[in-house]
């Protein structure tokens, strides 16, 4: 009887497909008892940390993802746990110093990760060697991960080439990850073909289903000698998820000469407690999760599509998606035709956005695409539009080395800085990570009371969740005359004379209005109605009245006040550090003088049309 050539399937439910349509909010409770079935079934591997869960973990759940993962490991006895790297952006949205990476890569070990995919967003390959070597030599599993994409300048022969470094590198096995659904079955035939002539490693496909392509794509690999797959159970597939998991095993198993090892029936019971668990998260499915063939041109992979969905609904601008995917690639084009993968889709993705709520291309640019296009990330595979970089960073000098090089070591700085709120190695790399997420996850720990992000659906009644009355939604559609316009309540600002201000889009038009509320009602950032105070309490600023006033585009949070009262600055100078959407921008005075008032601290929510600082 003739060998049986074995395909190893990896399970994404725990985190890549979750990511992909749930934007990343399954808690650990709707894991945990799954598992002992999970580790039954015969995955090669269970993909379930890394990528945006750990952010999401304390941004979002109040959880602490350290914890996430040794209960996993707990209940995973046999198969491993597959964790998604970047490199050396570790799992945030910069570089990280080499000590910090390595710190992270023994704790992640120690804690459950027993395979690394590890992955650099440019296929700078500079960026991913200290994580390959240090991954091997403290005895896991190194995946090295290709960042597929199309673009003028990418080429088969740039990713065989790709392949063969990694595996140069110490890699035990290789992975085509194609975040956007973007490889053809032809293609991917030629593609394995060349890569698994030159390279003798395991190959593996990552490919998510957002074209309609990948089941076949992946089909036509194995045909050319792939060895393993990404697929999801079937509650949590296709879409802008992955390829069904009883789908492939079923088409694979009755292939003749290849098997995935894993029965068909053993995946019942997991598909069932995922279809309840995935009725809990209603309120975080995306409206663009399904099958979408507009990603061959946007390029978007499927994580990134929902939270942009998130992203602009919190902006009060969701009905404007299709600028948004218009004007990705011609960011992705400025920008040297990076990979839309974590953190560039994440920048390219953000900066489009910008361009769209702004009406005009680059008038505002995040801390991150700027350091992006001063070389803080690596060097893209095309050519950067030189008139944007100087848009961006002036006369700034570009990075030609590998960035991680110039950073200095942290973890000791870090662990001064946090003293006795870091109970562990693990609390100081979760404050590396996310400094101000992290330490607002060490304030409620220590209070003994979280406040995780509520699964409901926002408060439709006549009352809120405490009980005050509500007088008036913050989104809904009025018809007037015959015609209906669609009104969002974009912002609130300081109440004067019983009169508060509120700041109304209709139908994308910002208006403000003048009204008596009869009770203290806030919308949140999210568009939700919150009767308590933000952080900070309710707003008290004034409206921008002087070319010295500073304000911002765009509701956000600040995190970070870089001047003081009686500073003085110049028209260009930053003063404040905002996050909105995930990435950071600075703001700049424009003018030159004294800062005579500071409105807002660290932590504080922030909306359009207030004074944050005045300038005199």
């Amino acid at each position: 009887m003739a060998d049986i050539r074995n395909i190893r399937i990896t399970e994404t439910a725990l985190r890549d497909a979750h990511q992909s349509l749930l934007a990343t909010r399954m808690r650990t409770e709707d894991m945990l008892p799954i598992l002992e079935e999970m580790d039954r079934a015969g995955y090669w591997s269970i993909e379930a940390w890394g990528g945006a869960t750990f952010d999401t973990c304390l941004r979002f759940l109040k959880e602490d993802p350290w914890e996430r993962l040794r209960q996993l490991k707990a209940g995973l006895k046999k198969t491993p746990i597959q964790m998604l790297l970047r490199g050396q952006n570790i799992l945030g949205y910069r570089h990280y110093p080499d000590d910090v990476l390595r710190k992270f890569i023994d704790r992640a070990a120690h804690n459950g990760v027993g395979v690394f995919r590890i992955f650099d967003a440019m296929n700078d390959l500079r960026n991913v060697r200290v994580a390959i070597e240090h991954t091997v030599r403290i005895g896991a599993h190194a995946q090295g991960a290709i960042s597929y994409t199309t673009s003028p300048v990418h080429t088969s022969a740039l990713f065989v080439e790709q392949a063969q470094r990694l595996a140069e590198m110490g890699c035990q096995s290789l992975v085509i990850k194609d975040m956007a659904g973007l490889l053809d079955p032809d293609t991917a035939f030629h593609l394995v073909s060349e890569i698994k002539r030159k390279v003798a490693l395991p190959l593996h496909l990552h490919s998510h289903a957002t074209s309609g392509m990948a089941s076949m794509t992946m089909l036509k690999g194995i045909e050319a000698g792939l060895d393993g797959l990404d697929t999801a159970i079937s509650p949590l597939a296709e879409g802008t998820s992955h390829p069904t998991t009883e789908a492939m095993v079923a088409a694979i198993n009755g292939t003749p000469g290849i098997s995935t090892g894993i029965k068909l029936d053993s995946l019942s019971p997991i598909a069932d407690h995922f279809r309840q668990v995935r009725k809990r998260y209603k309120r975080f499915e995306s409206a663009f999760n399904g099958v979408d063939p507009r990603v061959l041109i946007n390029q978007i992979p499927g994580g990134m599509i929902s939270n942009l969905a998130n992203q602009l609904r919190e902006q009060g601008a969701l009905d404007r998606m299709d600028e948004v995917l218009a004007q990705i690639p011609v960011v992705r084009e400025d920008f040297g035709y990076p990979p839309l993968v974590t953190p560039t889709s994440q920048i390219v993705g953000t900066q489009a956005v910008l361009n769209v709520l702004t009406g005009e291309e680059y008038k505002v640019i995040t801390t991150e695409t700027k350091n992006y296009l001063k070389g803080l990330y690596g060097k893209p595979q095309g050519i950067i539009d030189e008139e944007v970089r100087k848009k961006a960073i002036g006369d700034e000098g570009v990075v030609t080395c590998r960035p991680a090089d110039l950073l200095e070591p942290e973890m000791d700085k870090l662990t001064r800085e946090l003293g006795d709120r870091a109970r562990s190695t693990e609390d100081v790399l979760s404050y590396a990570l996310f400094p101000q997420i992290a330490l607002e996850y060490f304030e409620e720990r220590a209070s003994g009371h979280f406040r995780p992000e509520p699964l409901e659906e926002p408060q439709k009644s006549a009352t809120t969740s405490t009980g005050a009355p509500i007088l008036a939604p913050t989104e809904f559609n009025v018809s007037l005359h015959g015609e209906t316009f669609h009104v969002v309540v974009a912002g609130v600002g300081h109440k004067e004379n019983d009169l508060r201000p509120y700041f109304i889009r209709i139908d994308d038009a910002l208006e403000e209005v003048l009204v008596e509320p009869l009770v203290e009602v806030l919308p949140s950032q999210g568009g939700e109605v919150d009767t308590k105070k933000r952080k900070g309490g309710a707003s008290r600023r004034p409206r921008p009245s002087h070319d010295g006033d500073v304000g911002a585009t765009m509701p956000g949070t600040v995190v970070a006040v870089k001047v003081t009262v009686g500073d003085s600055v110049k028209a260009g100078d930053a003063v404040l550090v905002i996050e909105a959407m995930k990435m950071e921008s600075e703001i700049h005075a424009a003018v030159d003088g004294k800062v005579e008032e500071i409105f807002v601290e660290v932590g504080d929510a922030i909306n359009p049309d207030e004074t944050l600082i005045q300038i005199r």
